[in-house]
């Protein structure tokens, strides 16, 4: 599979393999494990919620109306769940499906940046196996669905700037797609975007590619399909719409962080790196030839700056923000891949005239030793978790896997097979998946709400509210269409407000036990010790009936 293997062939074959691959790894088998705590049941009650009500464009989250997102995101989930069923597939259904479409947006870009049908399939392939892709494609979030979008909008602007004929077209399409994008996830769906042109275009000085018709049709048309949303909502819901929506889901993450830990200058850097494995050394030649190429003033240094303009346009926005999440960095992925599968390319063209691309094969031998090490560790890890992995024969034939292809990547790398030795790559990201589907039973009781509920609608069939840890609410909600309240003592609360009680004072939970004969609970390991004390020497008695997977359900009777 040379270079002119992949040029004899039309991009349609190409295309083909890709979506073939990127439907094992992105979509095949998404519905093994029930839906996750806390985002996915989110996304799904939300969409469930808003079939319930008949509220097709405003988002809703325990009967009260919410702007965690805008509508469509949540649109297509309610669209699947009646395609579907309320199913983990049908669930999952859009991520991966937009996914797959990402791979293949992904390899039109890179083929209309550089011409090269193998760049464009490796870009492809790095894409839809890298660990970061994989897990956004067989999750439940708005992430990959925004993702695209912005690529396609990037993908789009790409396309007229070097297709001069058809211009027009493109820039209106951008604006199209700008506009979708703002209508899944907000103002950043033109932000990204515009940010990465504007990059561009001065690296280029050609600001002059701006003035045209096309770009007053393309804003008038963003306008009309963006806008009439936020008008409406804002003419139902007034400032509450204003106040949730534009700042406390937009203003407030850059002036306050979300998840504390997460807030530091090298969470992004460190994120591109280690989120595209198992390609994520490659990142060694390919800063390297990025180098070469503004050192040298190369020809594709020009092609090259419009993809870090893509990371960069990206970047800016999401760094200075105090809440620092994987997700909002995934856009700048599909132009790494792009960059990474450039790099390999560029190795595989230096063997082939016979030279010795050093730092790529450094590099796999390095991943070959990697390798030898992540299968040791999982065999140590397994062991020292055995009273939750009760059987640990998958984790030994996985680590078998792994180094069986390290020694593959060893021997392709020392024979100069290097095609061979790239595909065999591919195995890693195989390798997780076979390790996810044969360790489901072990898994989903820790990540799931769904075994706690089974278990829990068995003893009480009541309507009453129930009590749960703030990080299984919403799931103990999807699984029981159940009145919730929370308990988290000394807590602060959701980021987005949620209409329950929120339990944060030893008194606010007597006085929420003391309205009612039977409370049920389902809560973690801290939450019930926080209930034994705040209960101590009151009339409350307290029963444990059972746990799962961390998750515990009480029984709490008024005595007094």
């Amino acid at each position: 599979m040379g270079n002119d293997w992949f040029e004899g062939k039309r991009h349609v074959v190409s295309i083909g393999i890709l979506m073939v691959l990127s439907y094992v790894l992105l979509m095949f088998g998404n519905n093994i494990v029930s839906l996750t705590h806390p985002d996915e049941v989110f996304y799904i009650q939300s969409a469930k919620e808003m079939m319930t009500h008949k509220s097709w464009l405003t988002p809703m989250i325990f009967d009260e109306v919410q702007f965690e997102k805008p509508f469509l995101a949540f649109a297509l989930f309610a669209l699947a769940i009646k395609v579907f069923g309320l199913t983990a597939f049908g669930a999952r259904f859009w991520p991966a499906l937009f996914g797959m479409v990402g791979v293949g947006t992904v390899y039109w870009i890179a083929w209309t940046l550089f011409k090269r049908k193998r760049l464009a399939f490796l870009a492809g392939v790095i894409l839809s196996s890298s660990f970061i892709y994989l897990a956004l494609s067989r999750a439940v979030l708005t992430d990959m669905i925004f993702s695209v979008l912005v690529t396609t909008t990037i993908g789009c602007f790409c396309f007229s700037y070097h297709y001069r004929k058809y211009k027009g077209e493109g820039i209106i399409l951008y604006f199209v797609f700008a506009a979708i994008a703002v209508l899944t996830k907000g103002l950043l769906g033109i932000l990204f975007s515009a940010a990465m042109v504007f990059i561009f275009l001065a690296y280029k000085k050609d600001f002059a590619f701006l003035k045209c018709r096309a770009m007053i049709w393309g804003l008038l048309l963003f306008l009309a399909l963006a806008l009439p949303w936020h008008i409406l909502m804002y003419a139902r819901h007034g400032s509450w719409f204003l106040e949730e929506y534009f700042y406390n889901v937009h203003w407030r993450r850059i002036l306050a962080s979300e998840h504390a830990r997460l807030d530091n200058w090298y969470f992004y850097i460190m994120l591109m790196f280690v989120g595209v494995m198992p390609w994520f050394l490659f990142w060694i030649p390919a800063g390297y030839s990025i180098f070469i190429q503004f050192k040298k003033k190369m020809a594709s240094r020009d092609k090259l700056f419009f993809l870090l303009a893509w990371i960069i346009g990206i970047y800016i926005f999401v760094q200075p923000a105090h809440s620092k999440l994987a997700s909002y960095i995934f856009p700048a992925f599909p132009a790494i891949a792009i960059i990474l599968a450039y790099s390999i390319n560029g190795a595989l063209e230096q063997a082939g005239n016979g030279e010795n691309p050093r730092l790529f094969k450094i590099c796999a031998y390095i991943m070959s030793v990697m390798l030898i090490g992540v299968a040791i560790g999982g065999i140590i890890a397994a062991k020292q978790y055995s009273d939750i992995i009760l059987d640990i024969r998958p984790i030994y034939i996985s680590a078998g896997v792994l180094a069986c292809i390290s020694l593959l990547i060893f021997i392709f790398n020392r024979k100069k097979m290097y095609i061979q030795m790239i595909f065999t790559y591919l195995g890693v990201t195989l390798t997780l998946l076979g390790t996810a589907y044969s360790s489901r039973a072990y898994i989903e009781p820790w990540v799931s709400c769904k075994p706690i509920c089974d278990v829990f609608k068995t003893l009480d069939r009541s309507q009453t509210p129930v009590l749960a840890s703030k990080f299984y609410v919403r799931g103990v909600r999807f699984y029981t269409d159940r009145p919730m309240a929370v308990i988290d003592i000394n807590g602060k609360g959701f980021w987005s407000p949620h209409p329950i009680p929120f339990l944060n004072k030893d008194q606010m939970v007597v006085d929420f036990l003391s309205e009612r004969p039977v409370t049920w609970a389902i809560l973690k390991e801290g939450n019930v010790e926080d209930l034994h004390r705040i209960l101590k020497n009151r009339p409350f008695r307290v029963e444990e009936l059972d746990g799962i997977g961390g998750k515990h359900i009480l029984k709490i009777e008024k005595t007094g």
